[in-house]
């Protein structure tokens, strides 16, 4: 049996093994996140849902190449992050279209003065609209970093690339963003 609270890497210790049981936790623990994330990268809630299939799929078939105890975060997004590519290839998937209830989960409305929370949402909105247009490794990070909550190490380890990358990749993205939005959100 496995216990509610064991780790990741535990858990996918025991998935290496063949254990289902920990397989399920794991997904269970992390199936809204990277439903989120995914949906925040392509835009598309069925798209997403059909890339977070192919990666648990992908978890389970590759659970060999797993190395305990490597953070086992990084690399479910590393995978997540691998099957966006692989469509965006076969499908050319470039701007996608965030809500602004998706990207108004960046920074929550609190109870405020309506007039307040309809030019939060606007920003909200208008945010949303300049990271969709952002290059996808760009806008990867930015979603690792500020919805997910992921330090620029893990993003690095994510994304295959050298932690100054992923600065680089941040900086030229909230620069797009910053030209983007220009004075409209001054």
């Amino acid at each position: 049996m496995t216990a509610p609270d064991e780790p990741d890497e535990k858990l996918m210790m025991h998935t290496v093994r063949g254990n289902h049981e920990s397989m399920e936790a794991l997904l269970r623990r992390h199936a809204t996140p990277l439903l989120n994330f995914l949906r925040r990268l392509v835009g598309d809630l069925s798209l997403a849902e059909e890339l977070f299939q192919e990666v648990f799929l992908a978890v389970w078939a590759r659970r060999s190449t797993y190395r305990y105890p490597r953070p086992f975060k990084p690399w479910l997004y590393a995978i997540a992050v691998n099957k966006v590519r692989q469509h965006r290839r076969r499908k050319h998937l470039d701007a996608v279209s965030l809500t602004a209830a998706e990207a108004s989960s960046v920074n929550a409305t609190s109870a405020k003065e309506p007039l307040q929370a309809a030019v939060d949402a606007e920003h909200a909105a208008l945010i949303a609209q300049a990271v969709a247009r952002l290059p996808l490794q760009q806008r990867t990070v930015l979603v690792l970093r500020f919805w997910d909550g992921m330090s620029y190490r893990e993003i690095a380890e994510v994304t295959g690339n050298e932690e100054g990358t992923v600065r680089s990749h941040m900086h030229h993205g909230l620069a797009a963003i910053r030209h983007a939005l220009g004075p409209r959100l001054a």
